[in-house]
């Protein structure tokens, strides 16, 4: 029947708490762009929902007895899309927990706390590329979206696409985002080896930043965004965050690990810069 989206028979809770006999029921994933509490909507930048809606950012109702209080942008969610004819809402909501790695206890070394989604980060000082010093507090007024990442990587998945994801960044947003890569292998990553790394990327190193420093103090901001590395051998074992900072200098979301699809990443600094 043409037009027809409630398929399958089933029962499950409307906000008014009787059920709705006949909806067809989407699994979907992705990333927490915002959240509005007060409406009880949350949009999301999802990935395919097969059978029903292409991967897009999207604003979603939610449903009653969905809890919205720990959702922050940034998180990986998995969710199930619900049409029925109370309309179209989200339910079971899960947050998808970054694992823990075995070398984040460092042998009883103290870390740096994480900074939240909206608290200020703590001022930081580096060296750039071309040997000049960098101040945070240049990154005021303007959004920036922070990585760390080192040149020597061997992991097609780990920096390499970390890189991959802000040459993207720069070619769609150019000098409306400034972009901050902060190495974890600042010994061997000097100012003239970030330079090269820079100029494998195509970076436009007036918005793309490529930064190195004393090693506790590198060690100090990456764990303030939530990353814990650790050599191993000839390697560095090392979790990934990316960090998205409003313009007065505060943390908007932050997305761990990779393996998500540069346009969801992409859909949350749109949203900053469209935020007054």
């Amino acid at each position: 029947m043409k037009g027809l989206l409630l398929i399958g028979l089933m029962a499950v809770c409307s906000d008014a708490g009787s059920p709705e006999l006949y909806a067809a029921t989407y699994p979907g994933e992705g990333l927490v762009v915002s959240v509005d509490r007060e409406q009880r909507q949350v949009t999301i930048s999802h990935r395919d929902i097969a059978g029903f809606m292409p991967a897009m950012a999207m604003a979603f109702a939610v449903a009653k007895g969905e809890t919205l209080a720990l959702l922050k942008p940034g998180m990986r969610v998995t969710f199930d899309l619900v049409v029925g004819d109370g309309g179209v809402k989200i339910h079971r909501i899960r947050i998808l927990e970054r694992a823990a790695l075995p070398g984040e206890a460092f042998a009883g070394k103290p870390l740096e706390r994480e900074v939240r989604v909206g608290e200020a980060m703590p001022a930081f000082s580096a060296v750039d590329q071309d040997g000049r010093p960098f101040d945070s507090s240049t990154l005021r007024g303007r959004v920036a979206v922070v990585d760390f990442i080192y040149t020597r990587c061997p992991m097609p998945d780990a920096c390499p696409r970390l890189s991959a994801h802000f040459a993207y960044l720069q070619k769609r947003f150019g000098e409306r985002v400034e972009l901050v890569s902060v190495t974890l292998d600042p010994a061997w990553d000097r100012p003239a080896v970030l330079a090269e790394y820079a100029k494998r990327w195509a970076a436009d190193t007036r918005h793309w930043h490529f930064l190195t420093g004393p090693t506790t103090d590198v060690r100090r901001v990456a764990e303030r965004f939530g990353v814990r590395y650790w050599v191993e051998e000839d390697s560095i074992t090392h979790t990934s965050s990316v960090g998205i900072m409003t313009r007065d200098g505060r943390l908007a979301a932050r997305v761990d690990g990779s393996a998500y699809p540069v346009r969801e990443l992409a859909d949350l600094v749109e949203a900053q810069l469209e935020a007054h």
